[in-house]
């Protein structure tokens, strides 16, 4: 409130997300203005999750998408919206090699060799740590991580976003799925990307735009082929309308509006491997999930 007892308007939220399709596509509604801003006034801004993951760290921005992997780092500045978020039912990033590359992961895994990854506090990251043991990781930006792959540059390779979903296509082998893994090995669905918000906003604002990027989600998936016509046109990726479907329906879905029980488990999971390899001291995610 104002000190005449008004309700305080145009406050300034910066909004940072990633430039793939699903992220897009979630934040899409409120970019058109199709839901009313409220006393807010948005800047959007697209980039890199490991970007985004350090900007994170500085408090760069008041709604973040981050890798849940990385939320450790952030607790303190931040809490973890429960909506927005990348959730793996049994799939997600693809371990690649290139043709003719050798990769037994029955075997030695990933001992000894070079693998591009999307950043070392990505959910991918921790994901291969935790599931395929000990590797040389080769951060790079997750765009140039296939070519790296081809051309011989490393040995294999993490793709995270679009890239996981048509490998093949790129002239690579997927040799495996980390979602598939995890999912055989625990039980569970992993947690791969979500979003963050600055604690200074206070609990007001912080439900009330919580609440507002839901609405996002639930406007874009009301007008589903809308939202992915725009959503597609704008991913750094670019896919055509059929693979983009199936990509929207992996991870802009029921799991986007809420973090279920089986899900928060996952994260548990997913942090508790990150504190096991001594990436970060334990937390509890959970405690500081946002009521809505």
């Amino acid at each position: 409130m104002t000190g005449n007892g008004q309700p305080e308007m145009n406050i300034k939220i910066s909004l940072a997300f990633s430039p793939d399709t699903d992220d897009q596509f979630m934040v899409q509604a409120l970019r058109e203005r199709k839901l009313d801003w409220g006393p807010y006034e948005f800047e959007f801004i697209v980039g890199d999750i490991q970007e985004l993951n350090e900007a994170a760290r500085h408090g760069k921005y008041d709604i973040t998408a981050i890798s849940m992997a990385a939320y450790p780092d952030l607790r303190d500045e931040y809490l973890l919206m429960p909506v927005g978020s990348s959730i793996g039912d049994g799939f997600g990033p693809a371990v690649v090699t290139r043709p003719g590359g050798i990769l037994d992961l029955a075997g030695p895994g990933l001992a000894g060799k070079r693998v591009a990854v999307p950043g070392l506090r990505t959910s991918a990251f921790l994901a291969a740590r935790a599931l395929l043991g000990e590797f040389e990781a080769v951060p790079m930006y997750f765009m140039d991580i296939a070519p790296a792959v081809r051309e011989g540059r490393v040995d294999a390779g993490i793709l995270i976003h679009e890239m996981q979903i048509d490998c093949e296509t790129h002239g690579l082998i997927k040799a495996a799925d980390l979602g598939a893994l995890w999912f055989g090995r625990f039980g569970l669905p992993i947690p791969l990307g979500g979003n963050a918000i600055r604690r200074g906003l206070g609990e007001e604002h912080v439900t009330a735009l919580t609440r507002l990027f839901r609405d996002s989600i639930t406007t874009g998936l009301a007008a589903r082929q809308e939202t992915l016509k725009g959503a597609i046109s704008t991913a750094v990726a670019k896919l055509d309308e059929n693979l983009g479907d199936r990509y929207i329906s992996m991870y802009v879905n029921h799991r986007s509006l809420a973090l279920q029980d089986d899900v928060l488990e996952g994260l548990d999971r997913l942090l508790g491997e990150g504190s096991r390899l001594g990436l970060y001291e334990p937390v509890n995610a959970r405690d500081c999930v946002v009521r809505i």
